[in-house]
């Protein structure tokens, strides 16, 4: 929630402080490449100071830098504490996905995956529903600062729990860069980083694009709600598909039900079309965590968790990254030219990534 209910607002907010659009695929791009870049180093940090102080720090700053977006009037303020809060999440994410596969044992991290996404999917159904409300009845900077709320009441539910599972002893960003440069794992770190480039730009510049077929933020927030919603209802099954072996087939769904959505948008004229887009896009999109996760997972021993989790992180985030600079570079042309680059995007996706899944899992036994 901390994250999910700032989306249908962040990128009508930047426009209305002084943002143009290119600038807008800019900033927001920055912010996932600092998410990105940190996760690389997510494994290094839980070996030095635990996971629970890592989880408990990255939860107090990224309260502290949501706040500063929020009071912010300068767009070099705003654009800096969205690149902080980016940073904050990097910290936080690759532990708690750890954490996740050390609950359960290697052949059902396919249902605690499914679980963990199933609960988290609320947060993406609610958020953009409660993000519009808040920003339609209040202001757009209410959503920041219920984010910032959100982040500050995680503490105390992770403040007194055991956690499962240990960091390594010892672990170095040198061991994760061989750990990186393992055939399977750097293929699919690359089918992720495509995947996820087509959806920075379907949310980066959806909330634009709808803004200017007559939707307003409420309805652009419902767009993502119901996003949301059919990501919920593909967690269980996806995690059960995917552990009987049908990951190539799932993938290849994803990436065509992501890609062509986001390809189609310029032809969507109307709110109603909109929010079935967003309802087509949530069940593609609802397959990909849990199936990119078991994926890198996949006969990693427990110590390598948080750093295989890095590795699915750090690409997702900086696949969010190149999504939507690609955008900026495009959109002079017109809003329509980024949603274009889902097909060359898509394309390369498709070509790497059932590849990967394939020969991972051959790997794998």
């Amino acid at each position: 929630m901390s994250w999910q209910v700032v989306v249908p607002i962040l990128s009508l907010h930047l426009a209305h402080i002084g943002f143009g659009i290119a600038e807008i695929g800019v900033v927001v791009g920055t912010f996932s490449l600092s998410m990105g870049l940190v996760e690389l180093q997510a494994g290094v940090i839980a070996a030095a100071i635990g996971r629970r102080r890592q989880l408990l720090g990255a939860l107090v700053a990224n309260a502290l830098c949501l706040g500063a977006a929020a009071a912010g009037e300068a767009r070099a303020l705003v654009a800096v504490a969205l690149t902080a809060v980016g940073a904050a999440r990097g910290v936080l994410i690759p532990p708690l996905h750890a954490t996740v596969a050390d609950s359960a044992t290697p052949e059902d991290h396919g249902r605690a995956f499914g679980t963990f996404w199933l609960c988290t999917s609320f947060a993406a159904l609610a958020g953009p529903a409660l993000g519009g409300f808040a920003a339609s009845r209040i202001g757009e900077r209410a959503p920041f600062v219920a984010a910032a709320l959100f982040s500050l009441a995680a503490i105390p539910l992770l403040a007194g729990r055991p956690m499962p599972g240990r960091a390594p002893a010892r672990a170095s960003f040198r061991d994760f860069i061989v750990y990186l440069s393992t055939a399977s794992v750097a293929r699919l770190g690359v089918a992720i980083l495509l995947c996820y480039s087509v959806a920075g730009i379907w949310t980066t510049f959806l909330p634009l694009y709808a803004s200017r077929q007559g939707a307003s933020v409420l309805f652009i927030g419902w767009i993502f709600a119901i996003q949301g919603g059919m990501y919920a209802v593909m967690q269980v099954p996806t995690g059960r598909l995917v552990a009987r072996g049908h990951g190539r087939w799932l993938m290849l769904a994803a990436i065509a039900g992501t890609a062509g959505t986001v390809l189609a948008v310029p032809l969507v004229h109307t709110v109603p079309l909109l929010l079935a887009a967003g309802a087509v896009y949530g069940t593609a999109w609802g397959i990909m965590p849990v199936m990119f996760a078991m994926l890198v997972t996949r006969g990693v021993p427990p110590d390598r968790y948080t750093a295989a989790m890095s590795v699915f992180n750090s690409a997702i985030d900086l696949g969010l990254f190149a999504g939507p600079l690609l955008g900026a570079t495009v959109a002079r042309a017109s809003l329509t030219a980024p949603f274009l680059l889902a097909l060359p995007i898509g394309l390369a996706a498709a070509a790497v990534g059932p590849a990967a899944a394939f020969r991972r899992s051959g790997q794998d036994g």
